[in-house]
């Protein structure tokens, strides 16, 4: 069944009266020399991208994402002049972490990878990409690295992956909730490759969605003891042909309007020589103040929001999401979380320690004063209340000050340094861990 995708491909020849275009190219499989010959300004580059080792339940394979990734590319070629390329196999996807097998890049990371591998090939003259990201997560990351690419003057577009999806099974797509190794993933895997699934380890799981899926019954997120999100059992082979047919029509509808689209002007960056830059002032005049951006604001605003809602909900991936790769924490006694990577395995051993079970912790954002386009400073309230001791007692309130550091990532503004100290006379922050402080990751 190619309904979905030969129908739109006749209604670009009645209307048009053009003979479809020819098949695409796969860049893998050609020389330098070929390559050479392939690549301008006009052309299309197809990125397929999917985490290759992540969990899909009991009855579907690891690399389930790379596969699905790989055969709607694939599909897209075979109808449309489009340059795929290789798939990118490790990317953000921290849905599913939890579960033995899975891996993820964290946001910045999976974002600079798609940036580097757009720039990469348009050293040769593309100036359009097309993504096609199969899995939870991966098109935060690519949105992420759309607002990078597009101050190089390259256009990066993505086929919303999950929405499609269930736009195209509204209406017979059994059960209210899903959309993990369920009813959709499990029917066009057994399209795709019927070998790879094994639906006697086919199971239904339902749970109200609260973040990422989680083994552990009493953590946050959303549990699930198989890793399904859906009802898997009421997959269909004819299901997933449907599904990959109407992706595929709207991948080729997507593309075609893509090449009509001209590419962002590339931003300006300035290069002046040491010698030629102005000398310091010798008197002092008038200074003038740099204003936040219409809308910047806001968008650090949203900052404070996720802060506290992923403190509430345990969530130490997400909570430590919000600093940058290499950002930092410093401590009133002087010990320094440096990386985003230590921040979230502190914030986890925090999380689950007794003593912070029913904490909570709060921060309200005061003064935001903006150093430049890029730069921002954030002076803020913080407390830490319903602590424990190791009897069960609750401890008293703890408050303070603290000051952050943001740069900004798009729409995103990301915590370089964070900065607090207790609020003279309040009880000091409580320790978790069994020595004070934390350790110095230097």
């Amino acid at each position: 069944m190619r309904s979905a995708v030969a129908g739109f491909v006749l209604a670009v020849v009645m209307t048009s009266g053009q003979v479809p275009a020819p098949a695409g190219v796969r860049l893998g499989e050609r020389s330098w020399v070929d390559a050479e010959r392939t690549l301008s300004s006009d052309s299309v580059i197809v990125i397929p991208i999917a985490t290759a080792l992540q969990q899909h339940g009991p009855h579907l394979p690891l690399h389930t994402d790379l596969l699905l990734a790989e055969h709607l590319a694939a599909g897209l070629a075979a109808v449309s002049s489009v340059v795929v390329i290789p798939p990118v196999t490790y990317h953000f996807s921290p849905a599913s972490s939890d579960y033995p097998g899975s891996t993820t890049l964290m946001l910045d990371a999976a974002r600079d990878v798609t940036v580097q591998v757009a720039r990469g090939l348009a050293r040769s003259g593309p100036r359009r990409f097309y993504a096609v990201p199969v899995g939870l997560g991966g098109m935060e990351a690519v949105s992420a690295a759309a607002q990078v690419l597009a101050r190089d003057g390259i256009l990066l577009r993505a086929l919303d992956y999950g929405g499609e999806v269930n736009r195209l099974a509204a209406g017979w797509k059994g059960g209210p909730e899903g959309g993990h190794a369920d009813e959709l993933e499990t029917s066009m895997m057994l399209h795709v490759d019927r070998s790879a699934v094994d639906m006697k380890q086919a199971v239904r799981e339902f749970a109200p969605w609260r973040g990422p899926l989680t083994r552990q019954r009493d953590a946050a997120g959303t549990y699930s003891a198989s890793g399904v999100w859906g009802d898997a059992t009421l997959a269909t082979r004819e299901k997933g042909q449907y599904l990959v047919d109407g992706l595929t029509a709207v991948m080729l509808r997507e593309v075609e309007r893509l090449r009509l689209t001209a590419p962002p002007a590339a931003q300006a960056t300035s290069r002046v020589p040491p010698e030629r830059l102005p000398q310091a002032p010798r008197t002092i005049g008038p200074t003038r103040v740099f204003e936040c951006p219409p809308g910047v604001e806001r968008d650090i605003k949203r900052l404070e929001g996720a802060f506290n809602l992923h403190w509430t909900n345990r969530d130490a991936e997400n909570l430590a999401l919000l600093w940058a790769d290499q950002g930092d924490m410093v401590h009133p006694d002087g010990h320094i979380e440096k990386t985003r990577r230590s921040i979230y395995q502190h914030r986890y051993e925090q999380f689950n320690a007794p003593e912070f079970k029913g904490a909570r912790h709060s921060l309200a954002f005061g003064i935001i004063r903006c150093i430049n386009a890029a730069t921002a400073v954030v002076d803020a309230r913080w407390s830490l209340r319903d602590v424990t001791n190791a009897s069960g007692a609750t401890l008293p309130t703890s408050e303070g000050a603290a000051t952050l550091v943001l740069q900004r990532a798009g729409d995103d503004w990301p915590i370089e340094a964070y900065r607090y100290h207790v609020k003279p006379g309040a009880p000091p922050a409580p320790v978790w861990q069994k020595r004070p402080g934390l350790p110095d990751n230097r």
